[in-house]
């Protein structure tokens, strides 16, 4: 399909998690991994776009450190 060529092929089979949009083969993407969320049923980890996952490994880091005492 000429639009899946101009953006790179086809989409891996997931969406990004903070934007929702596709995660197209070949581009940046990383995992971020939150302990509350270990199957990412409550939608916080999984496949972030590289640029949407930076402000969530913040987030993450400081969640799995649980400085609450939690």
């Amino acid at each position: 399909m000429p639009f899946d060529e101009a953006r790179g092929g086809e989409p891996e089979r997931t969406n990004c998690r903070a934007c929702r949009h596709p995660i197209w083969q070949g581009q940046p993407a990383t995992r971020v991994e939150f302990a509350n969320d270990p199957t990412g049923a409550a939608g916080l980890t999984g496949l972030y776009h590289e640029a949407c996952a930076r402000p969530f490994r913040s987030l993450a880091r400081v969640m799995n450190m649980k400085p609450w005492g939690g």
